[in-house]
């Protein structure tokens, strides 16, 4: 291999894994670090000449994966049509309060999702108010008919990560810093953004996200799918928090807090602690069980082993 060659091909082996083709811009954006520096031009130049790279009407892949490309079209249209409800979604959002981001990660980043995929979704709450927000955020969502629920899954809501408003560093301890929580994060995507530069802070406080991205974050990459709530929703919003202010909304947070967490404990018994990505505290829950994190790892980094010796 050429020493342009492990930056370029990581992304497709990564990808290739979730039968994904790339464009030579997406390429680009999910190139791979360390590495050397690399234009968009030479890299243009790079997908041309290698061997080990296929194309087919400007998307790249391995070799012997050309029916990607018709399975890619299809997917394309049925991400835009899914993230039009999302969007439709995230107004109503809005009426949570001290919901302060909504982000979207998972299949639905990648313009890769299947009919029966669902929507992820990374929330930020205001400090101290973790618990109390999240119960009151998954009773908006139970009462609108639009969350996860076992095999029901089609165009639900999947809640699976809240983090504190001045705790958005995902650490090793939260989550594993690999290649694909790069991939996972990288792709991080606002869709409803009620205290404006959060998002911002989030790439400020996830600077590991860099030793696995050469080009993260991606410059204005991830403002296209905001949603901009009507003006009443936010006042009702503002009027529960002032009504859940003060010394009724801490004890509240306290007693919403204990609950919660007795009932994740009971909810643990009996998984597989090797399977399961959860991590619980008063600033940050993340809920990934039974993940396909480990099992993509461990392929991703057989076929780069194999591509190297082609």
């Amino acid at each position: 291999m050429t020493a342009i060659q492990p930056t370029v091909i990581a992304p497709l082996v990564y990808y290739d894994l979730l039968d994904r083709p790339l464009t030579a811009i997406e390429i680009f954006k999910y190139l791979q670090a360390p590495g050397p520096e690399i234009s968009f031009f030479s890299l243009r130049e790079h997908l041309k000449n290698t061997k080990l790279i296929s194309e087919q009407n400007g998307l790249y892949f391995l070799p012997g994966r050309q029916g990607l490309f018709e399975a890619r079209q299809k997917k394309l249209k049925l991400a835009q049509l899914k993230w039009k409800k999302l969007k439709t979604f995230g107004h109503y959002l809005a009426l949570s309060p001290f919901l302060r981001l909504v982000a979207v990660t998972g299949s639905l980043t990648a313009y890769n999702s299947r009919v029966a995929s669902d929507f992820d979704l990374f929330i930020v709450l205001e400090r101290n108010r973790l618990w109390l927000g999240r119960l009151l955020l998954t009773g908006l969502v139970t009462f609108f008919g639009w969350r996860r629920h076992g095999q029901i899954t089609q165009d639900r809501l999947c809640l699976n990560c809240y983090l504190a408003e001045k705790n958005l560093e995902i650490t090793a301890a939260i989550k594993p810093r690999d290649w694909h929580a790069a991939q996972e994060y990288g792709r991080l995507t606002p869709l409803l953004e009620i205290n404006n530069g959060l998002y911002e802070n989030f790439t400020r406080q996830n600077p590991w996200l860099a030793d696995f991205l050469k080009n993260y974050p991606w410059p204005n990459g991830a403002s296209n799918h905001k949603v901009i709530p009507p003006a009443a929703y936010s006042f009702f919003r503002r009027s529960l928090e002032w009504l859940f202010g003060g010394a009724i909304g801490d004890g509240l947070e306290r007693l919403t807090g204990a609950w919660q967490k007795k009932r994740i404990d009971r909810k643990r018994e009996g998984e597989e602690p090797l399977r399961d990505q959860i991590f619980v505290s008063d600033h940050c829950l993340m809920f990934h069980p039974r993940s396909k994190s480990d099992r993509l790892m461990k392929a991703y980094n057989a076929n780069i082993i194999r591509m190297k010796f082609k």
